[in-house]
């Protein structure tokens, strides 16, 4: 049984780990609080487009259907993603709660 040797790795294969990886400071990330109010404000202001290009459509405004009807889906798709997001921390928080100290 032959054992061939180990070919050298090619070039653009290589990882540098010289490199220090950057690091944010603490201070320039937003808390988990911010965060999440800023998603929370999204999906709300989201929500409010898609509500109002429904009305104007509904009341006869120049409003492609289209536009209407993607705004409302992406509203929907952001607000279904945020209550996954909650129950995620609800589960998380009991999780936590259960842990014996």
């Amino acid at each position: 049984m032959a054992i061939n040797g180990i070919r050298q790795i090619p070039p653009e294969l290589v990882i540098e780990t010289t490199k220090e990886p950057e690091r944010s400071s603490r201070a320039d990330a937003p808390s988990f609080g911010e965060a999440l109010e800023k998603a929370i404000t999204s999906v709300d202001d989201q929500m409010q487009r898609g509500d109002a290009l429904g009305a104007a459509y509904v009341a006869g405004e120049e409003v492609d259907l289209h536009t209407v009807l993607l705004e409302m889906q992406k509203a929907d798709t952001s607000f279904r993603t945020l209550v996954q997001v909650r129950n995620r921390l609800i589960e998380a928080y009991k999780e936590i709660m259960r842990m014996p100290v």
